[in-house]
């Protein structure tokens, strides 16, 4: 019994994968952030903290997501209330439309528009609070999304995990779960066989 335990602990393991970086990505200008070079597999970005798009804490505090953490009490920035826009300042952030300004935004080219003059690139994808992706090998990047980076504080925590990648013959999870529990009963019902006395 202690076998089976340890192996399906060891199984667990596997398939949990592991932590391969963890980055902080800076609100101000300082274009994208390399996360790492990453071998081919599937991967989960995920990311926390906040982004003060003004330089007064508390006041304009944007989640990973875009959304605000709490009211936007900036003059002439209601309107982030209560979702986020990606819109703001008359135009779209360095992102394009589609992602939130203030949100976690990734590319997999260094594509950083540095500064406050920029044209909105096609190249970034959202990654918010969390995003799996299958990824062909190389370095991924990532920026927070705004129109004015100059008075912009704080930043994400954002960590990069390589998931269980199942190869040829490689069971999936939920096979996993289905042979441990077949060994486990063949185990007690051969255990309950043996305790039986000959008639």
């Amino acid at each position: 019994m202690k076998y089976l335990a340890a192996v399906a602990l060891a199984a667990s393991l596997v398939l949990a994968g592991s932590a391969d970086a963890s980055t902080f990505v800076a609100a101000v200008d300082s274009g994208t952030t390399d996360l790492g070079d990453f071998a081919a597999g599937n991967y989960n970005i995920s990311a926390s903290g906040l982004a003060s798009l003004v330089n007064v804490p508390g006041q304009f505090d944007i989640r990973p997501d875009g959304v605000p953490n709490t009211e936007v009490t900036s003059p002439g920035y209601a309107y982030f209330n209560p979702t986020g826009t990606d819109f703001a300042d008359g135009r779209y952030g360095a992102g394009g439309a589609g992602i939130k300004i203030g949100a976690l935004m990734g590319s997999f080219i260094p594509v950083a528009p540095l500064g406050d003059s920029f044209t909105p690139l096609t190249t970034y994808f959202f990654i918010g609070n969390s995003l799996n992706l299958t990824h062909t090998g190389g370095h991924i990047y990532a920026q927070i999304n705004d129109t004015f980076y100059s008075n912009d504080i704080g930043g994400f925590d954002v960590t990069v995990t390589r998931l269980a990648d199942p190869g040829p013959g490689v069971p999936e999870p939920g096979i996993w779960a289905l042979m441990l529990t077949g060994f486990l009963g063949a185990g007690t019902a051969l255990r309950r066989r043996r305790v039986q006395p000959a008639l």
